[in-house]
């Protein structure tokens, strides 16, 4: 795999995140990734995650409530629309992915991800609080059926006089599932 983009493009917006380079890889790794395959993000923020499945040669729809979606670069096979999940009008939409990056509206969110995905289809869901973890745990295992976690603590090395300090960065959880 090619290496994914530096975070520094994103981080200069005035907008949460970006989801960070490492984070980005595991999160893409747990999607069924091809060719052509069809992505609804959830929660856009910077747009790091949509610009890495651009580059992976998937279609994307990327959706966020904020109007600082209009801000981001956009990409080739990139859709940007600022909606409400609620009010998804893609809901007749069949998708092989959905990732949600953030978003307030986890339950709409979460059907909405059970309504769009094809069979097989995977979801996937960065969180970065311990309650909001509990929630979606409770969700995605009533609506899915099925439900898998892992945590990521990401810890850098930087260089300081003559030693390597080591900075660590927010744990952050992955949760992900299949429709089945």
């Amino acid at each position: 795999m090619f290496p994914f983009l530096d975070d520094e493009i994103f981080e200069n917006l005035d907008i949460p995140g970006p989801t960070k380079q490492e984070i980005r890889v595991i999160s893409i790794s747990k999607m069924n990734i091809f060719p052509g395959c069809k992505t609804l993000e959830i929660g856009t923020g910077t747009g790091s995650v949509s610009a890495e499945l651009d580059r992976l040669g998937c279609y994307v729809i990327s959706i966020d409530k904020n109007k600082y979606i209009e801000k981001i670069s956009h990409f080739n096979n990139v859709e940007y629309i600022q909606a409400h999940s609620a009010f998804m009008s893609y809901r007749n939409s069949i998708f092989d992915n959905v990732f949600i990056g953030g978003t307030e509206n986890l339950e709409d969110s979460i059907k909405l991800a059970h309504q769009t995905l094809k069979y097989g289809g995977k979801i996937v869901i960065n969180i970065f609080t311990l309650e909001t973890l509990s929630k979606i745990q409770e969700l995605v295992s009533s609506i899915f059926h099925n439900f898998n976690v892992l945590e990521v603590i990401i810890i850098k090395g930087k260089n300081i006089k003559n030693h390597t300090m080591f900075l660590a960065q927010n744990p952050i959880y992955i949760a992900y599932a299949v429709k089945s």
